[in-house]
């Protein structure tokens, strides 16, 4: 009812809250960029001032959005508002920003590479065929219109991932259960493409195979440390010979 209030730039941001920190720091910049891009023309003084000012918008949006979702990032700036809304800072701040940014972004990327895996062109092909058979059916089956649009959109954003350098396994998981989760008489009528949901799962799950075992062919052999060299005791001193026994 008052989604219009938020705009479509805030109702649209990612359900996890650091990409959506991304998300929203994209805009404002690009915002600031924008904004900056129309001072070119006009009057020095007026538009250091205003460029003063579209600089502290930037800072203020971002560091209300680091507030909001309680994030653990530019946590001088965020609480000492003092510092913060100092133009003399601004370098200091966007510099912080651009590392918190990038941080964000290699912790995501190890999340998903982890849970993604890369495809031979080989296997990619494979896969892109079982989904043509698979779109092909599920628009020759008699199924209520909502119940198709929903599994064709997972299967689109589906065929989207195979499709890029890493494919998320997500977007599998999610067809899957799109498939499975109607009703017992749709799920009749699904039957025909489980066969090839199935050989797509064994491609993936030989595809991730191959690909942990060629990172432990590149990883380090890790050896055992060789047992420390022991030195050998001293040999036991000779018995004493009694002054009675040595010759004279």
């Amino acid at each position: 009812m008052f989604d219009d209030l938020l705009g479509d730039e805030f109702a649209s941001r990612p359900e996890n809250d650091e990409l959506a920190f991304l998300y929203y720091e994209r805009i404002f910049c690009g915002q600031l960029d924008a904004a900056v891009a129309g001072l070119e023309d006009r009057d020095a003084r007026y538009s250091r001032e205003t460029y003063n000012h579209f600089r502290q918008t930037y800072l203020n949006h971002v560091i209300a959005v680091v507030k909001a979702l309680n994030l653990d990032i530019l946590e001088e700036w965020v609480s000492d508002s003092a510092a913060a809304s100092n133009s003399t800072n601004f370098d200091q701040i966007k510099f912080d920003i651009d590392a918190a940014v990038t941080g964000i972004k290699v912790r995501h990327a190890q999340i998903i590479r982890q849970n993604s895996v890369g495809l031979t062109p080989d296997t990619r092909e494979k896969i892109r065929d079982l989904i043509t058979k698979i779109k092909l059916t599920i628009e020759s089956i008699d199924l209520p219109l909502p119940r198709k649009e929903a599994l064709m959109t997972k299967l689109n954003a589906f065929a989207a991932e195979v499709d890029r350098d890493r494919t998320r396994l997500e977007a599998f998981g999610a067809l899957m259960l799109e498939v499975t989760g109607g009703v017992a008489k749709v799920e009749r009528k699904l039957r025909p493409i489980r066969k090839w949901l199935d050989s797509i799962a064994n491609l993936l799950h030989q595809a991730r195979a191959d690909e942990d075992a060629y990172h432990r062919l590149l990883a380090p052999n890790k050896r055992l440390a060789a047992p420390a060299k022991q030195i050998a005791p001293p040999p036991p001193p000779k018995e004493a010979i009694p002054d009675d026994d040595i010759p004279f």
